[in-house]
Protein backbone atom coordinates (compact mmCIF):
# COMPACT_ATOMS: atom_id res chain seq x y z
CA UNK A 1 0.00 0.00 0.00
CA UNK A 2 1.50 3.30 -1.13
CA UNK A 3 1.30 6.32 1.16
CA UNK A 4 2.36 9.96 0.96
CA UNK A 5 3.52 12.21 3.78
CA UNK A 6 4.57 15.85 3.84
CA UNK A 7 6.80 17.99 6.01
CA UNK A 8 6.33 21.73 6.48
CA UNK A 9 9.99 22.57 6.08
CA UNK A 10 11.05 24.40 2.90
CA UNK A 11 14.10 23.30 0.98
CA UNK A 12 17.15 25.54 0.88
CA UNK A 13 18.44 26.88 -2.42
CA UNK A 14 22.03 27.76 -3.21
CA UNK A 15 24.03 28.61 -6.31
CA UNK A 16 26.22 25.78 -7.62
CA UNK A 17 28.38 26.81 -10.58
CA UNK A 18 26.04 27.91 -13.36
CA UNK A 19 22.99 26.34 -11.72
CA UNK A 20 21.24 25.83 -8.41
CA UNK A 21 21.04 23.06 -5.83
CA UNK A 22 18.05 22.48 -3.57
CA UNK A 23 18.46 20.67 -0.26
CA UNK A 24 15.77 19.73 2.22
CA UNK A 25 14.28 17.05 4.46
CA UNK A 26 11.54 14.75 3.22
CA UNK A 27 10.89 13.44 6.75
CA UNK A 28 12.18 13.87 10.28
CA UNK A 29 12.67 11.25 12.95
CA UNK A 30 10.70 10.95 16.17
CA UNK A 31 8.40 13.89 15.43
CA UNK A 32 4.72 13.21 16.00
CA UNK A 33 2.52 14.09 13.06
CA UNK A 34 -0.78 15.88 13.44
CA UNK A 35 -4.01 13.81 13.49
CA UNK A 36 -3.89 11.67 10.34
CA UNK A 37 -7.46 10.42 10.67
CA UNK A 38 -7.69 8.97 14.15
CA UNK A 39 -4.01 8.33 14.80
CA UNK A 40 -0.68 10.10 14.97
CA UNK A 41 2.55 8.88 13.46
CA UNK A 42 6.30 9.04 13.89
CA UNK A 43 9.23 7.66 11.93
CA UNK A 44 11.99 5.78 13.73
CA UNK A 45 15.65 6.60 12.97
CA UNK A 46 16.98 4.50 10.10
CA UNK A 47 13.52 3.55 8.83
CA UNK A 48 14.20 4.51 5.21
CA UNK A 49 17.96 4.23 4.86
CA UNK A 50 18.10 0.78 3.25
CA UNK A 51 15.65 1.79 0.53
CA UNK A 52 17.41 5.10 -0.13
CA UNK A 53 20.59 3.13 -0.80
CA UNK A 54 18.80 0.48 -2.87
CA UNK A 55 16.12 2.24 -4.90
CA UNK A 56 16.49 4.41 -7.97
CA UNK A 57 14.72 7.25 -6.16
CA UNK A 58 13.49 10.18 -8.23
CA UNK A 59 12.82 13.78 -7.19
CA UNK A 60 9.77 15.59 -8.53
CA UNK A 61 7.97 18.85 -7.92
CA UNK A 62 4.53 18.33 -6.37
CA UNK A 63 4.73 14.55 -7.03
CA UNK A 64 4.33 15.24 -10.75
CA UNK A 65 6.34 12.83 -12.91
CA UNK A 66 6.10 15.36 -15.73
CA UNK A 67 8.19 17.66 -13.53
CA UNK A 68 11.18 15.45 -12.75
CA UNK A 69 13.98 17.28 -10.97
CA UNK A 70 16.60 14.59 -10.48
CA UNK A 71 17.30 10.88 -10.25
CA UNK A 72 19.61 8.93 -7.99
CA UNK A 73 20.98 6.72 -10.78
CA UNK A 74 22.00 9.76 -12.85
CA UNK A 75 23.75 11.48 -9.96
CA UNK A 76 21.48 14.52 -10.11
CA UNK A 77 19.77 13.47 -6.85
CA UNK A 78 21.54 12.55 -3.64
CA UNK A 79 19.61 11.10 -0.70
CA UNK A 80 20.41 9.80 2.77
CA UNK A 81 19.61 9.98 6.45
CA UNK A 82 21.32 11.83 9.27
CA UNK A 83 20.44 12.31 12.93
CA UNK A 84 17.51 14.56 12.02
CA UNK A 85 15.82 12.56 9.27
CA UNK A 86 15.77 11.74 5.58
CA UNK A 87 17.38 14.42 3.41
CA UNK A 88 17.66 15.07 -0.30
CA UNK A 89 19.87 17.26 -2.48
CA UNK A 90 18.92 18.01 -6.07
CA UNK A 91 20.94 19.60 -8.85
CA UNK A 92 18.04 21.51 -10.37
CA UNK A 93 17.75 21.00 -14.13
CA UNK A 94 17.97 23.79 -16.67
CA UNK A 95 14.34 23.27 -17.62
CA UNK A 96 11.28 25.45 -17.17
CA UNK A 97 10.37 23.45 -14.05
CA UNK A 98 13.88 23.67 -12.60
CA UNK A 99 14.22 27.40 -13.25
CA UNK A 100 10.74 28.14 -11.94
CA UNK A 101 11.34 26.08 -8.80
CA UNK A 102 14.64 27.85 -8.12
CA UNK A 103 12.89 31.20 -8.31
CA UNK A 104 9.99 30.01 -6.11
CA UNK A 105 12.42 28.68 -3.50
CA UNK A 106 14.34 31.95 -3.47
CA UNK A 107 11.08 33.84 -2.98
CA UNK A 108 9.93 31.53 -0.18
CA UNK A 109 6.80 30.40 -2.02
CA UNK A 110 7.48 26.66 -1.68
CA UNK A 111 6.55 25.66 1.84
CA UNK A 112 7.56 22.04 2.28
CA UNK A 113 8.69 18.65 1.06
CA UNK A 114 6.96 15.32 0.63
CA UNK A 115 7.73 11.68 -0.12
CA UNK A 116 6.04 8.54 -1.40
CA UNK A 117 6.65 5.31 0.49
CA UNK A 118 5.44 1.84 1.34
CA UNK A 119 5.55 0.09 4.72
CA UNK A 120 6.19 -3.64 4.54
CA UNK A 121 5.16 -6.36 6.94
CA UNK A 122 6.85 -5.89 10.27
CA UNK A 123 7.77 -2.31 9.44
CA UNK A 124 5.22 -0.66 11.70
CA UNK A 125 3.88 -1.04 15.21
CA UNK A 126 1.68 0.64 17.77
CA UNK A 127 3.83 2.74 20.07
CA UNK A 128 1.38 3.50 22.83
CA UNK A 129 -1.09 6.37 23.02
CA UNK A 130 -0.41 10.08 22.64
CA UNK A 131 -0.92 11.70 26.05
CA UNK A 132 -2.00 15.01 24.53
CA UNK A 133 -4.74 13.78 22.23
CA UNK A 134 -5.47 10.25 23.40
CA UNK A 135 -4.84 8.97 19.86
CA UNK A 136 -2.91 5.78 19.13
CA UNK A 137 0.61 6.30 17.79
CA UNK A 138 1.85 4.44 14.75
CA UNK A 139 5.62 4.07 14.59
CA UNK A 140 7.23 3.27 11.24
CA UNK A 141 10.41 1.26 11.66
CA UNK A 142 11.05 0.26 8.04
CA UNK A 143 9.76 1.81 4.83
CA UNK A 144 10.49 1.73 1.12
CA UNK A 145 10.94 5.26 -0.24
CA UNK A 146 10.35 5.67 -3.98
CA UNK A 147 10.01 9.38 -4.67
CA UNK A 148 10.42 12.71 -2.89
CA UNK A 149 10.87 16.41 -3.43
CA UNK A 150 9.58 19.93 -2.80
CA UNK A 151 5.84 20.64 -2.70
CA UNK A 152 4.11 23.98 -2.94
CA UNK A 153 1.62 23.26 -0.16
CA UNK A 154 2.31 20.35 2.21
CA UNK A 155 -0.67 18.02 2.61
CA UNK A 156 -1.30 14.75 4.42
CA UNK A 157 -3.56 12.59 2.24
CA UNK A 158 -4.71 9.38 3.91
CA UNK A 159 -7.25 7.28 2.01
CA UNK A 160 -9.89 5.07 3.58
CA UNK A 161 -8.09 1.99 2.29
CA UNK A 162 -4.85 3.06 3.96
CA UNK A 163 -6.66 3.85 7.20
CA UNK A 164 -8.29 0.42 7.33
CA UNK A 165 -4.93 -1.32 6.99
CA UNK A 166 -3.24 0.96 9.54
CA UNK A 167 -6.18 0.53 11.91
CA UNK A 168 -5.68 -3.22 11.88
CA UNK A 169 -2.10 -2.73 13.12
CA UNK A 170 -3.12 -0.20 15.77
CA UNK A 171 -6.10 -2.20 16.93
CA UNK A 172 -8.55 0.66 16.34
CA UNK A 173 -11.04 1.63 13.65
CA UNK A 174 -9.99 4.50 11.41
CA UNK A 175 -11.57 6.26 8.48
CA UNK A 176 -11.03 9.51 6.64
CA UNK A 177 -13.33 12.35 7.64
CA UNK A 178 -15.81 13.41 4.98
CA UNK A 179 -18.04 16.48 4.95
CA UNK A 180 -21.71 15.82 5.79
CA UNK A 181 -20.96 12.15 6.35
CA UNK A 182 -22.87 10.89 9.36
CA UNK A 183 -23.04 7.28 8.27
CA UNK A 184 -21.25 4.78 10.54
CA UNK A 185 -18.14 3.24 9.05
CA UNK A 186 -17.92 -0.43 8.23
CA UNK A 187 -16.84 -2.79 10.97
CA UNK A 188 -13.08 -3.23 10.92
CA UNK A 189 -11.85 -6.70 10.09
CA UNK A 190 -9.11 -7.18 12.70
CA UNK A 191 -7.59 -9.92 10.56
CA UNK A 192 -6.88 -7.40 7.81
CA UNK A 193 -3.20 -6.62 8.04
CA UNK A 194 -2.04 -6.52 4.48
CA UNK A 195 0.54 -4.59 2.57
CA UNK A 196 -1.07 -5.36 -0.80
CA UNK A 197 -2.02 -2.19 -2.60
CA UNK A 198 -5.83 -1.88 -2.59
CA UNK A 199 -7.93 -0.33 -5.30
CA UNK A 200 -8.66 3.28 -4.54
CA UNK A 201 -12.34 3.16 -5.45
CA UNK A 202 -14.32 5.39 -7.82
CA UNK A 203 -13.87 8.49 -5.65
CA UNK A 204 -10.11 8.20 -5.27
CA UNK A 205 -8.37 11.51 -6.15
CA UNK A 206 -6.30 11.42 -9.31
CA UNK A 207 -3.08 12.27 -7.45
CA UNK A 208 -3.53 9.18 -5.26
CA UNK A 209 -3.84 7.01 -8.39
CA UNK A 210 -0.71 8.64 -9.79
CA UNK A 211 1.18 8.04 -6.55
CA UNK A 212 0.26 4.35 -6.60
CA UNK A 213 1.23 4.00 -10.25
CA UNK A 214 4.46 5.90 -9.63
CA UNK A 215 5.44 3.61 -6.79
CA UNK A 216 4.79 0.50 -8.88
CA UNK A 217 6.85 1.97 -11.71
CA UNK A 218 9.81 2.67 -9.43
CA UNK A 219 9.74 -0.37 -7.13
CA UNK A 220 8.27 -3.46 -8.75
CA UNK A 221 11.15 -3.90 -11.19
CA UNK A 222 13.76 -3.63 -8.45
CA UNK A 223 15.11 -0.23 -9.51
CA UNK A 224 16.35 -1.37 -12.92
CA UNK A 225 16.82 1.40 -15.47
CA UNK A 226 16.27 -0.62 -18.64
CA UNK A 227 13.06 1.19 -19.55
CA UNK A 228 10.75 -1.09 -17.60
CA UNK A 229 11.11 1.21 -14.64
CA UNK A 230 10.13 4.39 -16.49
CA UNK A 231 7.54 6.15 -14.34
CA UNK A 232 6.34 8.33 -17.19
CA UNK A 233 5.75 5.24 -19.33
CA UNK A 234 3.94 3.42 -16.55
CA UNK A 235 1.61 6.34 -15.91
CA UNK A 236 0.88 7.36 -19.48
CA UNK A 237 1.17 4.05 -21.36
CA UNK A 238 3.73 2.42 -23.59
CA UNK A 239 5.30 4.52 -26.30
CA UNK A 240 4.74 3.65 -29.94
CA UNK A 241 6.57 0.47 -30.77
CA UNK A 242 6.86 -0.62 -27.14
CA UNK A 243 5.27 -4.06 -26.82
CA UNK A 244 5.24 -4.08 -23.04
CA UNK A 245 1.88 -3.60 -21.40
CA UNK A 246 1.61 -0.54 -19.12
CA UNK A 247 0.54 -1.12 -15.57
CA UNK A 248 -3.12 -0.60 -14.77
CA UNK A 249 -4.34 1.55 -11.88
Amino acid sequence: MTETRSLTSPAEIRAQGDGFTARGYAYRFNELSHDLGGFRERIAPGAGMASLERNDVIATFNHNVDQVLGRRSSGTLRVGEDDAGGWYEIDLPNTSTGRDLAELLKRGDVKGSSFTFRVGKGGQRRAGTDAETGLPVREITEMDVAELGPVLNPAYPTTDAALRSIGAVLGVELRAAKADDDEPSEELDESQETTDEPAGGPDEPEDHKNARALFRALITTGGNTDGRNDPERELHGAREGDERTPLAD
